[in-house]
């Protein structure tokens, strides 16, 4: 294998550990900071090891960015005489064409997409007005394959040049995915077993011939615990009614179904008012309770004694309901319209919440939207596949404790874990944390000064600081607080709660160019993760706050559990060092080369037990004079 670049630093012995556990089939966790470069790395190890043909690597990305970088890798080593055939895959939210002609099509959600497009290729394969692109592709599929499996484009550039040829780069995609030897694609691509499968058979592979490269792994299991979870609200209920009446539906023995889709309306309200005290937001509704004498209501008591049903009842209607639901959207994809089903969505949901007995899971009654939730617990749900590939490579800058990062996602117990050396001169970063202020929500309600000298010290700081500097904040609430209270000289460019993604990237941009501008944003979010602020475009981060989870049925759930499933180490898993890793995530922006330099202070007096995340941490005495030492020397 012909290296495109010179190994630096430890990049060698990064390779060499990559490179033994492939060999030998196994599992490595690797840490290693920012600059490391662990794209590279694991490029450089796994590529010889799909040279053979029988085995491939299965890229996995949380962002397009990371998605991009992964390419830009792959084309260097092209360039520099290798031989590789790779596939960079979206979905087709980002790839379909026919959706910018279609406007049923771009307003659909990915199933919707899936249905109508499947719809549109059945009837090109019939030589009717199908899709176009489509009825391309199928008259030049096999020269078409074999011109664009020797390029490495991005998604998006291989999207435009297939469309400028006039034809489908989604379904392309699938057919090149039978060549390539790398498939870069995002998380769910692989952990989802329904998507997983479909692309194993279009690239012609079992999963034990697949070498998978997990970056940015820290997100793996909140990732996978959060898609292995769903939830049912009152807004699509009432979306549901709205349907029963446009198509006249009816239940057996001629039932009306709104009556039913009331009963679950009430039930709902009535287990809101039992189980959610005024301080939350949500309550947890005990599983598998079915009798109508039990003294804890369930979702189920509450309905078979509002509705006066059986069990088998209940099943029998919330199944019937996802029928209704499946007529919906068969009649307007006949219709050209898109296969929107609010009735199926919430038969579908309630088929699976009666039929589930989950010892992962628990159930929850929220009332900000009413809903009712299914909370995963164990992301071994969605990684547990991961022990039967050929190795897997679980790589980030903050993914430690890395044993605990093993036990989660369920990789083997003699899994490699290794963190790599950092490459930055000790002198280039300083990090202190000031011990006369936390955000310590006990503390912040307790003494209303505390708030006050928080402000001031974001205020001293920030107006004696001549370049850009950013504040991450634990949550928006407190973000919002700051930015009301705070006199500040500098231009503020801000994240929002929903912000979509081209206008953070403008703000990020903006901030970028800007000289001696304050960025604002929360830690674990898009501004404080994954995002690079190179040389001179942020030279300070200041992190308000150890972002703890906000504590409640759900974070207690989650506590629990892992203190059974994990020795007693619920804290340390589901509280300690998710925050660490959000904290340790944000204080990395300012750090992104071997020649930057940083500054980074934490803002809370919590912080000092941490050591062992943040060795050169120090406790700062007179934070003004310790910036200018800093950027002096």
């Amino acid at each position: 294998m012909k290296l495109p670049y010179s190994l630096r630093a430890n990049q060698s012995k990064i390779i060499d550990s990559i490179s033994l556990a492939l060999k030998e089939r196994n599992h490595l966790v690797l840490e290693a900071p920012t600059g490391s470069g662990k794209t590279f790395t694991s490029l450089a190890a796994a590529l010889p090891f799909i040279q053979k043909g029988d085995m491939k690597i299965v890229y996995c990305v949380r962002t397009n960015s990371q998605q991009k970088q992964v390419i830009y890798e792959l084309q260097q080593f092209k360039k520099s005489g290798n031989e590789i055939k790779a596939v960079a895959i979206q979905g087709r939210e980002t790839l379909c064409p026919q959706q910018k002609n279609d406007a049923e099509l771009k307003k659909s959600n990915w199933s919707e997409k899936s249905k109508i497009c499947k719809s549109l290729k059945l009837k090109s394969k019939l030589g009717e007005n199908g899709c176009s692109f489509y009825s391309k592709l199928l008259k030049g599929g096999d020269s078409l394959t074999k011109k664009w499996s020797s390029e490495i484009l991005t998604a998006q550039d291989f999207s435009k040049q297939a469309e400028e040829e006039g034809v489908c780069p989604y379904e392309l995609n699938k057919l090149l995915l039978k060549e390539a030897q790398v498939v870069i694609v995002p998380y769910v691509y692989f952990f989802d077993e329904f998507i997983r499968n479909y692309m194993l058979g279009w690239m012609g592979i079992s999963i034990d011939k697949v070498i998978a490269i997990v970056d940015e792994a820290h997100n793996l299991p909140d990732w996978a615990r959060g898609a292995a979870s769903e939830s049912m609200t009152l807004k699509s209920i009432n979306l549901a009614i709205s349907e029963v009446k446009d198509y006249g539906y009816q239940l057996a023995e001629g039932r009306d179904p709104v009556h039913f889709l009331n009963l679950v309306e009430a039930a709902m309200e009535k287990l809101s008012e039992e189980h959610i005290s005024d301080k939350e937001d949500e309550g947890h509704l005990p599983s598998h309770i079915v009798s109508l004498d039990s003294e804890v209501a369930t979702f189920e008591t509450e309905m078979m004694s509002l509705g006066t049903m059986t069990l088998y009842r209940l099943k029998q209607d919330s199944t019937e309901i996802s029928k209704m639901g499946q007529q919906t959207r068969q009649y307007l994809l006949d219709h050209g319209k898109r296969p929107r089903s609010y009735l199926g969505s919430v038969g579908d949901f309630l088929c699976r919440w009666l039929d589930s007995i989950d010892s992962h899971t628990i159930r929850l009654i929220g009332k900000k939207p009413l809903r009712l939730e299914k909370v995963c617990l164990d992301p071994r749900v969605m990684t547990g596949f991961l022990e039967d590939t050929a190795g897997v490579v679980s790589m980030s800058g903050t993914i430690s404790p890395l044993d605990m990062f093993r036990d989660l996602v369920g990789l083997k117990p003699n899994t490699i874990l290794e963190k790599a050396e950092s490459i930055f001169p000790l002198k280039n970063k300083k990090v202190v944390y000031l011990d006369d202020v936390t955000t310590s929500y006990n503390e912040l309600n307790s003494k209303p000064s505390l708030w006050n000298r928080i402000i001031s010290k974001l205020e001293l700081i920030t107006n004696n600081f001549n370049g850009n500097i950013a504040l991450f904040f634990p949550s928006y609430k407190l973000l919002e607080l700051a930015l009301e209270s705070l006199k500040l000289k500098k231009p503020v460019y801000r994240e929002y709660s929903g912000m979509d993604q081209e206008e953070l990237m403008q703000t990020v941009e903006s901030f970028k160019s800007d000289s001696g501008a304050v960025l604002a944003g929360v830690m674990g979010g898009r501004l404080a993760e994954g995002i690079d602020y190179p040389d001179t475009s942020l030279e300070m981060a200041v992190i308000v706050g150890i972002p703890y989870p906000s504590p409640g049925v759900r974070q207690n759930a989650l506590q629990h559990y892992y203190d059974i499933s994990f020795n007693g180490r619920g804290w340390k898993f589901a509280v300690e060092s998710p925050a660490v890793r959000k904290l340790l995530q944000a204080a990395g922006r300012v750090i992104r080369s071997e020649s930057d330099r940083g500054f980074i202070i934490i803002a809370d007096n919590r912080t000092g037990r941490f050591l062992e995340y943040i060795p050169e941490l120090e406790r700062s005495d007179d934070i003004v004079s310790e910036i200018g030492d800093f950027f002096e020397a």
